[in-house]
């Protein structure tokens, strides 16, 4: 089913500049995600996964893997996307 719809050039433009402006803010979120290693710390870990440090606290209550050696927290970017993986409905 096709929709066309008449907007005015200036509305158009508009539309444009927002989806251009959406598409470089999720290519630069997306940037930052890749340069982060692969162990991450409490605070890049919630940068990574999206999500506040309390958020990710419950998550770790949640059962979302984290390594402790000598006193120090590291969690992967493996066992975050694993998470998510295991609690799609």
């Amino acid at each position: 089913m096709e929709v066309k719809m008449q907007v005015p050039p200036e509305f158009e433009e508009r539309i444009k500049r927002e989806m251009l402006d959406s598409a470089v803010e999720a290519y630069k979120v997306a940037g930052k995600r890749e340069q982060l290693p692969e162990w991450l710390n409490m605070k890049q870990a919630g940068q990574y996964a999206g999500v506040s440090f309390n958020t990710l606290k419950k998550w770790i209550a949640m059962g979302l893997r984290v390594s402790t050696i000598a006193g120090m927290q590291r969690i992967s970017k493996t066992a975050i996307n694993d998470f998510y993986l295991e609690h799609e409905i």
